[in-house]
């Protein structure tokens, strides 16, 4: 088992219970924004690791990068 893989997946499973955690236990109005943030942070996570962009092309990561901004831009402008 890969070691860095692994605690990368640990790690995203720990953002998400915080969101979770977050979405029902605080209430605010940053909650959205926060849930939000954890969102990009995650995105982010899983297209540098998993789909191993990190040193792949500027054109390919800034066009998966750039589409993980819309839909979380979307989701905030929505109110999601």
């Amino acid at each position: 088992m890969k070691t860095g893989l692994t605690l990368a997946w640990l790690g995203l499973m720990s953002l998400t219970l915080a969101a979770w955690w977050l979405g029902h236990s605080a209430s605010g109005s940053w909650l959205g924004l926060a849930v939000l943030a954890l969102t990009v942070l995650k995105g982010q996570w899983v297209i540098d690791r998993f789909m191993e962009l990190r040193h792949a092309p500027v054109l390919f990561r800034a066009l998966v990068s750039g589409w993980l901004a819309v839909v979380v831009s979307a989701m905030a402008a929505l109110g999601l």
